[in-house]
């Protein structure tokens, strides 16, 4: 025991031995907060002699829980074993195993796991004629689990129904309830909600668990959701100690129930509570704590401390710009093959971004660098459902080609998107609609377009798909290539299906898919539709060696708990890091939070950090990027001389940067046009051979290919 303690600083040796009072430790990143947890929990029984049992560990993942028992029979031996730690679910299925039956329930109760889930929606597809292709799943799941735990069931749910979509959504969380009751079973978000109620409102249960625990703890407090505090406070009795362990400038959970202040006001729901701060850090050097604390510093809703360490290391901050969206892949490309020749192994650095879209970039370029990579926790830009979606209208827009005459390769492109969005054409329709394509030897498409074997409305579905195909491939000349993307999305009714249920992620990466054809243009001005989805096609039809020695692309709230000798903190700009609509809707808190999940971002790095951005243009911003406004808050003393310049550099958008396609000195801003089908307009805009045309107010103003035959320049 006298090791365990021996090896705490001053800060940690008080969070250990302090038990007389309910505890507040705020510990920073890279603290050690879990060796202070276990020597706490060891010096309460080996030397206060508490009774292992009546200590309780509350952790929020297996895999943390596994490691804190561990680590506590490493430390204590035998008597870890009847310590009782597990996470917050495992801890209300023993309470609901004990006393299930006063809600009505067996205490043999089944507890649904994921795919139990699945097993009991799939029917209901059938059922009710849903597509699901339409309404996945995993999306059903999670709208019934987010209903849920905002306590709105499905007949409240139908009171806030405003579209189609969400009155199927609501049918399948009704029937979903329904099915689970009857089954007598709990999912995940029972457990807690059941738990939570069974406490609250059972006195003879609460006080039965309240007399069995004399200290509870809680790892990584700061991300408990109202309903979890909830069960903790109803768990510690008069008589029991609680001491929560957490960092409120690590609060990054908050779009998934947690919340900053239940940290912040814990003080005020246990006056007596002693706070106690570990702020010596193990892990990074002093210039990058300098850095993480000076940005950090800004927040208002924290409890103030500035983190430091007696590691070696003087290592500056890197902040570099590229002048383009491209060139910044290239530049972190070079350098991680730089650092990997100095020895440090791939995985042990990590390239980290705010959102999943801007992943795409990073990809290519690391695949071309044949630099080994893994997106973690995340899906490949070019995997994702809504890119697969949006290729696949695309390649129905393609010619014939020599080896594929009659088109037989749109078969794939047509069953992906004929229900997206949904047209109503089923299962059993597009059956018939295959065997017939087979006995005719023509491809789906040419199939619906004069079937033998459709009848009624399907049939008319069918035709109207056709025509909309139709329709895709008489304006694709008429369109730069990347415009064609949006027209595509827009005519199909894809985008307004996204916006409709305001799938903001999804909506990202389709504009930055129409990024990456923009800049694929511009770095090879003869790119056609059918060059482009070759290219592609090559890029996803990968044939991975496996490798452990590989670099990590993430998202900053997938990297949160790990850490790195060298981190990439990539596309720095405003916008992208904080977020779009952390700036325009949010407010303070909303851009508190983005400073936070910063701050988790640059304390990652144990002894590089590299910031980089570019000043390029984004369609996602529609316009140039500038710096994230977070670079501003690192002092110029802590980041690489070379760099600060660049960094201080006017921000004036450099309107020359968008990708250009072309240039045609014909035609100038302000010049009237002919067009064949929309008449006579004004050239408001001219990028590449992208012409801005303001045509009649019945035709509105178009985005249109200058080069193209339809459109002539109008001679007074």
């Amino acid at each position: 025991m006298t090791e365990v303690l021996d090896s705490l600083n001053e800060n940690q040796y008080k969070a250990a031995t302090t038990i007389d009072s309910h505890v507040r430790i705020i510990a920073g990143a890279g603290s050690g907060k879990t060796r202070v947890l276990m020597a706490r929990i060891v010096y309460l029984v080996n030397t206060i002699g508490v009774y292992p049992s009546r200590i309780l560990a509350i952790t929020f993942t297996n895999k943390a829980t596994n490691e804190m028992k561990e680590r506590l029979i490493h430390l204590l031996g035998e008597d870890a074993y009847s310590v009782r730690i597990s996470t917050i679910h495992a801890l209300c299925v023993r309470i609901l195993r004990e006393d299930a039956d006063k809600l009505g329930y067996p205490k043999s109760f089944t507890i649904l796991d994921s795919d139990d889930q699945r097993s009991i929606l799939n029917p209901f597809y059938r059922e009710l004629d849903i597509d699901k292709k339409s309404f996945p799943v995993n999306k059903v799941i999670g709208f019934i689990s987010s209903h849920k735990m905002a306590h709105v069931d499905p007949d409240e749910a139908e009171n806030y129904v405003q579209t189609e979509d969400q009155e199927i959504m609501v049918k399948l969380y009704r029937k979903y309830e329904k099915k689970k009751k009857e089954m007598k079973a709990f999912d995940f978000d029972d457990l807690l909600l059941e738990g939570n109620h069974l406490l609250n409102f059972d006195r003879e249960v609460r006080e039965k668990w309240q007399n069995r625990l004399d200290y509870i703890h809680v790892d990584e407090f700061q991300d408990v959701d109202p309903t979890q505090y909830g069960i903790i406070r109803l768990l510690t009795g008069p008589d029991t100690k609680l001491c929560v362990v957490g960092d409120p400038d690590q609060t990054i959970y908050t779009w998934r129930g947690a919340s900053v202040d239940i940290i912040l006001r814990f003080d005020k729901d246990f006056p007596d509570c002693k706070t106690l701060i570990l702020n010596q850090n193990y892990r990074s050097t002093q210039p990058i704590l300098n850095a993480s604390n000076a940005v950090i510093a800004h927040n208002q809703s924290r409890i103030k401390k500035d983190l430091f360490t007696q590691l070696p290391g003087n290592e500056k901050i890197h902040v570099h710009c590229e002048s383009d969206d491209d060139q910044e892949p290239l530049y972190v490309a070079r350098l991680v093959k730089q650092r990997h020749d100095q020895g440090v192994p791939y995985a042990n650095m990590a390239v980290l971004y705010r959102s999943n879209y801007t992943s795409r970039a990073f990809e290519k370029r690391m695949r071309q660098a044949g630099i080994p990579y893994v997106v973690y926790g995340g899906i490949r830009f070019y995997e994702r459902q809504e890119i697969k979606d949006a290729l696949s209208y695309l390649k129905l827009c393609t010619r014939p080609d020599l080896e594929d005459p009659q088109q037989f390769s749109l078969d794939l492109a047509v069953t992906r998107v004929i229900n997206q969005p949904r047209r109503k054409i089923g299962a059993v329709s597009l059956q018939k609609i295959q065997d017939e394509a087979s006995r005719r030897h023509i491809n789906m498409l040419e199939t619906m377009r004069h079937s033998e074997d459709l009848t009624g409305a399907t049939k008319k579905r069918c035709e109207d798909f056709v025509h909309l195909i139709d329709d895709l491939r008489s304006h694709r000349e008429d369109y730069a290539l990347e415009d064609f993307l949006d027209y595509v999305l827009d005519r199909s009714g894809y985008m307004n299906m996204l916006e409709q249920e305001e799938d903001t992620a999804r909506i990202d990466n389709l504009k930055e898919l129409k990024q990456d054809i923009a800049q694929t243009v511009q770095e090879n001005p003869d790119t056609t539709l059918e060059t482009y989805l070759q290219d592609i096609s090559l890029f996803t039809d990968r044939n991975e060696v496996a490798n452990s020695d590989h670099i990590l692309l993430m998202t900053v709230h997938a990297a949160k708990g790990l850490e790195f000798d060298t981190v990439f903190l990539v596309n720095f700009n405003d916008g992208i890091f904080p977020s779009l609509r952390s700036m325009d809707e949010g407010g303070n808190a909303a851009l508190e939070e983005e400073r936070r999940l910063c701050y988790v971002a640059m304390t990652r790095a144990k002894k590089a950090l590299y910031i980089t951005y570019n000043r390029g243009y984004s369609y996602m911003l529609e316009g140039n990027k500038l710096p994230s406004r977070f670079l501003k808050e690192i002092p110029d003393t802590f980041i690489e001389s070379d760099a600060i310049q660049t960094r201080n550099q006017p921000q004036k958008p450099i309107l020359s940067s968008r990708p250009k396609a072309g240039h045609h000195s014909k035609y100038r801003k302000g010049d009237l046009v002919e067009h064949t089908v929309y008449g006579q307009g004004v050239i408001i805009k001219i990028e590449g051979r992208v012409a801005t045309i303001a045509f009649d107010h019945k035709i509105g103003v178009k985005k249109l290919n200058i080069l193209h035959p339809s459109l002539k320049k109008v001679v007074s």
